[in-house]
């Protein structure tokens, strides 16, 4: 870059060079002579975090695949945002709450501005109340709990590609639209479970069908034969998995060596990804419903990226690492329209902007951080019915952006007005 001398200077060396020494000597002092020195300024950068499981049991689901995501989202912005760089910060939580808020902490103190991802409910309603409490933002891709933008919504929070209400919404409409009436729950013994099978009881009794019983299993559970056996006996039309998805494609597993689908009763996950149904194999797997935010195989701009991710990941991106591209993407268009990274200045353009990028179009932020996207329900295929490796998915219907979240309520989010 060519450096351009204050005026002052140019003045004295064109009068001649004896007296250039003494102009400078003089600039120095009075602080004229600022051009160097401000060229040799670091610029401070711009800097964001993913926050997830790098190396444990959901570690396949977001972890280096998010921030591969977030790199992406970086590269397609230049690199820069408001004439900053962008940088980068990656952390494991290990699915330990008081790890991640000690990182999340540590970050916001040191000027992290946004963080991605996140996963883990018990983590993440952490960093909610962290969040606002330092005044920085908290962006949740892998976070599936509707309370994050119900009563535990925050003006810092946003809420970004999926939860256990639209899940649970388009699990039971396939189920009942196929006869079923009857349900029982698998239910994995912590917030997240639980919270399923509130939302998807809620949906199941609203569609007139009943819930006849429900069993629990811990976080650390592997061998899920006591619950299917009680499912089984329970002879409901359906056995609801209110569960993480690497719990629920070992159940599903271990119900096929039962026999229990082959005599009649219905299995539905109510969350589960992508990459376990490529794990497991399409055998055990077909024609399980799942509704998720993206497919790789959906349209051009879908496959566009995928590829991109692939040829760097091996692997094709599910909706949560879609979610953070996305997030991160967004978050960098909200900052360079609002001019400044001051908190309250870029949430506000974040919830004015419309959302566009290769899994959302013309999407908005509901007042209680809540992103309203089209949600589409997909019907895995048999093994017959695949032509390649990542061909998974028929997709079956949509759920319009308008129905696939939690109804905005001002007596649960003091955000709504």
């Amino acid at each position: 870059m060519k450096s351009v001398l204050p005026l002052s200077q140019s003045i004295v060396l064109q009068a001649g060079k004896k007296y250039v020494g003494l102009a400078l000597t003089a600039a120095v002092t009075s602080g004229l002579f600022f051009a160097p020195l401000a060229l040799a300024q670091k610029v401070e950068p711009l800097k964001i975090g993913v926050l997830s499981d790098m190396s444990g049991s959901l570690s396949d689901l977001a972890g280096q695949g998010s921030a591969l995501a977030a790199k992406l989202a970086i590269e397609d912005a230049g690199g820069r945002v408001l004439n900053r760089p962008v940088e980068l910060l990656e952390g494991d939580h290990l699915n330990k709450p008081d790890t991640g808020l000690t990182i999340a902490r540590k970050w916001y103190d040191t000027g992290v501005r946004a963080i991605f991802d996140v996963g883990l409910t018990s983590v993440a309603l952490g960093i909610q109340d962290l969040a606002k409490e330092k005044n920085q933002l908290v962006i949740y891709s892998a976070t599936a709990s509707a309370d994050l933008y119900g009563k535990n919504c925050s003006p810092n929070g946003f809420f970004w590609t999926y939860d256990n209400y639209v899940q649970s919404l388009g699990a039971v409409k396939a189920m009942v639209d196929r006869g079923a009436k009857t349900w029982y729950f698998i239910t994995i013994d912590y917030a997240f479970g639980k919270n399923i099978q509130r939302d998807a009881t809620a949906l199941i009794e609203a569609a007139g069908g009943k819930v006849i019983g429900s069993t629990t299993h811990p976080f650390t559970a592997s061998d899920f034969s006591s619950q299917l056996l009680q499912a089984q006996a329970s002879k409901a039309d359906v056995i609801a998995l209110a569960t993480i998805t690497t719990h629920a494609a070992i159940i599903i597993k271990q119900a096929d060596e039962f026999g229990i689908r082959g005599k009649g009763q219905k299995i539905a996950p109510l969350s589960i990804q992508i990459n376990t149904i490529k794990a497991m194999g399409l055998k055990p797997m077909q024609d399980v419903y799942t509704t998720e935010a993206y497919y790789w195989d959906q349209d051009e701009a879908n496959r566009t990226f995928a590829m991109r991710f692939k040829e760097r990941a091996g692997k094709m991106p599910n909706q949560i690492q879609a979610g953070v591209y996305s997030g991160v993407t967004h978050y960098l268009k909200a900052v360079a329209a609002a001019g400044t990274d001051d908190t309250a200045a870029v949430a506000a353009k974040m919830r004015s902007i419309p959302i566009n990028d290769m899994m959302t179009k013309n999407g908005s932020i509901r007042a209680d951080g809540r992103v309203l996207r089209d949600m589409f329900v997909f019907r895995v295929k048999k093994p017959s019915e695949s032509k390649g490796d990542w061909d998974l998915y028929t997709q079956v219907s949509t759920i319009p952006a308008a129905k696939a979240a939690v109804p905005a309520d001002r007596a649960v989010c003091s955000l709504i007005k």
